[in-house]
């Protein structure tokens, strides 16, 4: 009977200390949590909450998704910017030719696409409002020679006292305002396009007095400004233009505008005077040269593009307005030979608005590691922070081990 009661105590003894021993644990563990110490269970739950920085791969798997690797070392990049463009016709050598009067067009020697050279009829007009205002000019000149002559004899009479002062005074005053009047009439044939040779023929023939006529209606010949090509024809010939109505449009695409667009990141090493180098599939054994003479002022918010344009020759006009090209923009000296890091384009993928790629650590075990990424040339990619040479980065694939991370995040959070 005593031996049972002993046993019963050591029992509750042990059971206290069991107890005891809990609350101490507790009390422990409540300590820890308030001087902002970790304790298992916390520990526990915050690597459940941890996103994965590593995925595992069979080599099954990564055979089949076409995964490749390849060593980052520090390279020596063919600094040589590549940017998209089209071509424009060079606004400098581009006219629209109009007529300053109105009328009806007669003939048209120049057809759509034919060569002219400087001075080539492009547009013959037929014009009443023309025909009106030469002969004005022709009028103003008779008055003049007439009194250009009286105004003669009255200087030679005042001089002989045969005339007053007064009378002298009064042909001058005819003579200059016929002169004024001619100079006037003339002004307004130039405006209205007349020539200086039709002009200077008109001039020689009232001053040897022969008469001219007055015509009912006077052709006007619209002549091409500069060497170049018939671009556009807006009118035909029989058509009714009114002034200013545009009739042809004249290029010379033996220079032309080529407009690229660049990102902002690449503005550093752009500048007017640098040397650009335009291609194109069309032509893809030939370079056309040329140096960028303008950068825009603003940033595209949509595409976060600037634009710039270079003048290139274009001699033999392969490059026509339209045409979409690649230029070769060549990077200032002042940058060319930096060592850097860079990455294959093909390794980068895009995680929580982030740049990165996957490093493989061992063989089927990959992380990701968030990257800065600088400048691109020639496929591959600046990295300033990130990765480190000797690194093994996946370049082929990459895409698949993104769905890999995305998928154990979405296990880690289940």
């Amino acid at each position: 009977m005593k031996e049972v009661r002993r046993m019963r105590a050591l029992a509750l003894v042990a059971v206290l200390g069991v107890a005891g021993c809990s609350r101490q644990e507790a009390k422990s563990d409540a300590s820890k949590a308030e001087k902002g110490v970790p304790t298992a269970g916390t520990a526990a739950a915050s690597e459940h909450e941890e996103i994965p920085e590593t995925v595992k791969l069979t080599s099954a798997a990564i055979a089949e998704a076409g995964i490749d690797t390849w060593a980052v070392k520090p390279v020596s990049l063919e600094h040589l910017l590549v940017l998209n463009g089209n071509v424009a016709a060079n606004e400098n050598r581009l006219i629209t030719v109009a007529a300053q009067v109105r009328g009806r067009v007669t003939a048209m020697p120049a057809d759509l696409g034919a060569r002219v050279g400087q001075g080539a009829p492009l547009v013959v007009i037929e014009s009443v409002e023309l025909g009106k205002a030469q002969e004005e000019f022709i009028r103003a000149l008779s008055d003049l020679r007439l009194a250009s002559r009286t105004y003669e004899r009255a200087k030679a009479l005042v001089g002989a006292k045969a005339i007053s002062m007064g009378e002298f005074q009064s042909r001058e005053g005819d003579y200059l305002g016929k002169r004024a009047a001619a100079e006037a009439a003339e002004r307004g044939l130039r405006l209205l396009g007349e020539t200086d040779g039709e002009i200077a023929r008109i001039r020689a023939a009232i001053e040897a007095g022969n008469p001219l006529g007055f015509p009912d209606g006077i052709r006007l010949s619209l002549s091409a400004p500069f060497p170049g090509r018939v671009v556009e024809r807006k009118v035909a010939p029989g058509a009714l233009v009114e002034a200013l109505q545009p009739l042809v449009t004249v290029a010379d695409i033996s220079s032309v505008w080529v407009f690229m667009q660049a990102y902002e990141k690449d503005l550093s090493m752009l500048r007017e005077g640098v040397a650009v180098t335009i291609r194109t599939e069309a032509y893809p054994e030939k370079a056309f040269k040329g140096k960028i003479d303008f950068l825009g002022s603003m940033v595209d918010s949509a595409t976060r593009t600037i634009q710039l344009r270079a003048t290139v020759s274009n001699p033999e006009e392969r490059l026509r307005p339209g045409m979409f090209v690649k230029g070769h923009v060549d990077v200032p000296q002042s940058y060319e030979g930096k060592t850097v890091v860079a990455v294959p384009q093909s390794a980068f993928q895009t995680m929580e608005g982030r740049s990165v790629v996957f490093v493989q650590t061992e063989p089927g075990a990959f992380v990701r590691r968030m990257v800065e990424t600088g400048h691109t040339f020639g496929g591959f990619t600046e990295v300033y922070s990130g990765v480190k040479a000797g690194d093994v980065v996946v370049t082929e694939g990459s895409f698949v081990l993104k769905s890999e991370f995305a998928k154990a995040t979405l296990a880690e959070d289940h």
